[in-house]
Parts: structure tokens; C-alpha cells; sequence
């Protein structure tokens, strides 16, 4: 989630139309190192969010059961997903219902009730709660990696340069994405009855293997990236496991128990991820006028972007009723006292 401010720290030269909106016509082209660091990070990162969504889906749904897991992530999720939109959508003039940067939360509030729906199947449960074997485990691994090309075919056909890209609006519904992102949904559901991978995962021959293959599949997939093709989508969908597993296993080994830090930053991630967007685009585009170079304003807007939105947070949702949308209400610091 923080990672979002990564991500659009460097905006208006990956998107250069934006610059128009704030008077510039100019349109500064984006330096190579921008494009490997975007191909890098979007490859596991929303991949390995619908997997981690997937496995405390699981956790509240046995803890609290469906109702109110469906209850819960219908006002945290989709509430506040239609909410900051509509936000969005006023301060650029134009009622569009455009999803933005929020897109991924219209994702999974589907997934929450496609997977609410499915939890009334007793097969889909014992599917869920069944033992993944070392031969299972590989069969799951092939099924992710081919999910890139055909979500490919599913969404463009055989186009990679189409691949994956976001939907823009409420009703823009690609079918290549919800089955690519539902199936690392789904794999996340299922590693919650095989924690135990998690150990193997985090074991440093794993971890050495992991590291060197996620390298090797992301120059050959910077490599193909010249020239997209059928080999080009599962070069993604390898480098995307190999990362995802890779995280998954050094978070095991190296987070043992949660610190203050670590709380503080789970706590904000969501709201810093909600605030962010126009702090950091103001503040580059404020940058860029006054000719700093693409990667102190990269770095600058970082910083910029994060003190402000924890500011944001902690004025005008931490201690209101806004945070219920954010953190649910029983988390929250803002409740009714009844005699």
C-alpha cells in the first residue's frame, strides 16, 4: 500500500497529459530508470495484495463468520472506495465515475462478494482448508503463471502493451484482470490452512533460490519487454510468483512478532494510500516548474507526500467518525457513549 507513493511520485513524466491540467505544456519524457522501477514494482505488488486480501479473508470469515466479514469490507472497502472517488472525481470537474488509483479497491469489493458467495458451497470449503503438497503447490505455481497470458487474450487479445492496465471507470469491467487478480485472491485463501509454507518459504535456501530466479525472470523480462509476445506474458507471470513468493518468505524469516514501527506504518497504510495522490502530484508538478531533476523530485515528493497525508490523517479522520470508513468502528477513537 505504501508503495503507491513510489509509484506516483514520478506521475507526470510516466503520464505527461497531467501537466496539462496545471498549465504546462511541456511533456518531459520519463527516464529509463523510471520504467524499470514502475515494471518492477507493479509486477508483484497488487498480485501479492489480492494474495495477502485472500488469506484474511479466511482469518475473519472463521473468526467473525460471513455476514459480518461481507458487512465489515462492503463499508471499509466499498463505502470508502465510492466515497474518495467521487472526491476525485470533483476536484478534476468532470462527474465521470473514473476510478483513478482506488481502482483496486472496486477489484476486490467483487472478490468480497464472489468469495462471501462461494463460502456457501461446503466443496469450496473442504477446496480450501484441503493440504497444498509439494506436487499441489507446483500445479498452483503453473496455474498463476499461465493467468498472464490469458488474462491477455481475455483483455486484448495477444496485445501486451494492454496488458493488465487498470480499469478507468466503475463500469469498465475486464475480464483478464478479475481472473488474474482472483486467482492470487484464491491462492491466498488457501495458504491459510498451510501456514506452514510460510516457514519453507522462509528458509534461506528457499530465500537464495527465490532471489536468484526473481532476478533472472526480470532481465529477461526487461529484455523481452522490447518486443512483446506469447513468451513476454509468461516471462511476467514468473517474475510476478518468484517476487511474490520471494516477499512472502523473507517477511516470515525477518518480522517475528509486531513492533510499534510496523503498527504504526500498518495503521496509516491505508489512509496515506486514500490521501496521497493530489499532495504528490501538487508538490511535483510545483518541483518540476522550478527545474529540479526527475529524480530529486522522485525522491522529494516521496517524503512530501507521506508527511502530508499522515498529517491529513490525523486531522480529519484519526478522531472522527471518518475513521469507521477507514478502521471500522470498533478500532476507532470516535464513538457514541451510550449511559
Amino acid at each position: 500500500m505504501l508503495l503507491g507513493l513510489a509509484v506516483h511520485a514520478p506521475l507526470i513524466f510516466y503520464e505527461p497529459t497531467i501537466l496539462r491540467e496545471f498549465g504546462i505544456n511541456e511533456m518531459p519524457e520519463a527516464e529509463e530508470w523510471i520504467w524499470i522501477l514502475l515494471i518492477f514494482i507493479t509486477n508483484w505488488r497488487m498480485p501479492l495484495f489480492f494474495l495477502l486480501s485472500g488469506f484474511f479473508s479466511v482469518l475473519i470469515i472463521q473468526k467473525r463468520g460471513v455476514t459480518k466479514f461481507l458487512l465489515d469490507r462492503t463499508v471499509r472497502i466499498g463505502v470508502t472506495c465510492l466515497i474518495f472517488c467521487l472526491i476525485y472525481d470533483y476536484v478534476d470537474g468532470r462527474l465521470d465515475f473514473t476510478l483513478g488509483h482506488l481502482w483496486f479497491l472496486f477489484y476486490l469489493i467483487i472478490f468480497v462478494f464472489v468469495f462471501s458467495f462461494i463460502q456457501k458451497f461446503q466443496f469450496v470449503k473442504k477446496i480450501l482448508q484441503q493440504t497444498i503438497t509439494s506436487y499441489k503447490f507446483l500445479v498452483l505455481a503453473i496455474l498463476l503463471i499461465i493467468t498472464v497470458p490469458l488474462a491477455s487474450v481475455l483483455n486484448s487479445g495477444w496485445n501486451t502493451y494492454l496488458l493488465l492496465t487498470p480499469p478507468e471507470t466503475f463500469f469498465e469491467l475486464k475480464l483478464g484482470n478479475l481472473v488474474y487478480y482472483f486467482s492470487y485472491f484464491l491462492m491466498g485463501s488457501l495458504l491459510y490452512s498451510n501456514q506452514n509454507l510460510f516457514t519453507k518459504l522462509g528458509q534461506n535456501k528457499t530465500l537464495l533460490s527465490l532471489t536468484i530466479l526473481s532476478i533472472v525472470a526480470f532481465l529477461f523480462q526487461l529484455i523481452e519487454s522490447a518486443n512483446p509476445t506469447a513468451i513476454h506474458t509468461l516471462l511476467i507471470g514468473i517474475n510476478t510468483l518468484c517476487w511474490v513468493f520471494l516477499f512472502l518468505g523473507l517477511a516470515t524469516k525477518l518480522i517475528k512478532s509486531r513492533n510499534m514501527l510496523l503498527g504504526w506504518l500498518v495503521e496509516l497504510s491505508y489512509p496515506i494510500y486514500l490521501l496521497h495522490l493530489l499532495p504528490i502530484l501538487i508538490f511535483s508538478v510545483e518541483l518540476h516548474k522550478a527545474g529540479y531533476s526527475q529524480i530529486n523530485i522522485f525522491i522529494l515528493s516521496i517524503i512530501f507526500g507521506f508527511g502530508v497525508s499522515v498529517s491529513l490523517y490525523y486531522l480529519l479522520i484519526k478522531f472522527t467518525p471518518l475513521n469507521w470508513l477507514i478502521n471500522g468502528y470498533k478500532k476507532s477513537f470516535f464513538k457514541f457513549k451510550f449511559g
